[in-house]
């Protein structure tokens, strides 16, 4: 018995050791019918886990993980939603220790209210989409790592009948606002702790792999490997350490 116990130790310590920094919820919702943060992140040969089947189940376990991607419309499966909401807390020691959240957008009839983030930070998100797109810091590395982006890139994305901007935030509280779009913000960015939440009211998964046309897949695509590049080296393990550097991303 002893023996045996000791083999599943070892079992559970190795596969802790090669958890990748990077987990995902991964969602194919009803309009996109695509899970796009996965081919996008091989688009970039990177690896990741996935988590998505894990918080549909009501469970979230980010131990050895650094960065949390959320799909765009991830919310759109109700049972991925409400396990988001009940791992509320595990999201917020999470960043607290260190790592960095990005939820992509939302539809607003999914998630309107963000009911994970920590006390002091609110986000609501509300329609209208919108064609505009206004990037408030320029200087930020979210757009100039490794592709220098300007409002130009941004514009004319599309998918179906949707525009560059699915939805805004009406409430946005606690974050800097790194990008707007009919006066309302649609990129957040906040401290807290040792580490990051970013909130969008874009998609760049979703149109980098299923676009209504070339551009707006390129486009999306430079902008998804920016949001990676920018946050990834960003994010440190639990126990304080910069688990990732520039030179390991294997970008395109």
């Amino acid at each position: 018995m002893k023996t045996r116990a000791c083999v599943v130790l070892m079992c559970v310590a190795a596969m802790a050791a090669f958890a990748e920094d990077i987990a995902i919820v991964d969602v194919a919702d009803e309009w996109t019918a695509t899970a796009a943060v996965a081919p996008s992140l091989d688009d970039m040969g990177l690896s990741y886990d996935d988590l998505t089947a894990d918080v549909e189940g009501g469970s979230l376990n980010l131990s050895g993980n650094v960065l949390l991607i959320i799909s765009s419309m991830a919310t759109n499966n109700a049972d991925v939603h409400q396990g988001l909401d009940d791992n509320a807390q595990v999201i917020q020691d999470f960043v607290a220790g260190g790592g960095v959240v990005i939820e992509t957008t939302q539809a607003d009839q999914n998630e309107a209210n963000v009911d994970w983030l920590p006390a002091g930070l609110v986000a609501v998100r509300s329609d209208p989409d919108s064609p505009d797109f206004l990037i408030e810091e320029p200087g930020h590395t979210l757009f100039n790592v490794p592709n220098e982006m300007t409002d130009e890139e941004f514009v004319g994305w599309g998918h179906q009948g949707w525009p560059t901007v699915w939805e805004v935030f009406a409430q946005l509280d606690g974050f800097d606002i790194l990008a707007t779009s009919a006066d309302r913000p649609v990129i957040g960015e906040a401290e807290v702790g040792s580490g990051k939440y970013v909130m969008m009211c874009i998609a760049p998964d979703k149109y980098a792999q299923v676009g209504n046309d070339g551009n707006t897949m390129d486009m999306a695509m430079l902008f998804f490997e920016n949001m990676v590049t920018t946050y990834l080296p960003q994010a440190v393990s639990p126990e304080g350490l910069a688990t990732t550097t520039w030179g390991d991303l294997r970008l395109r």
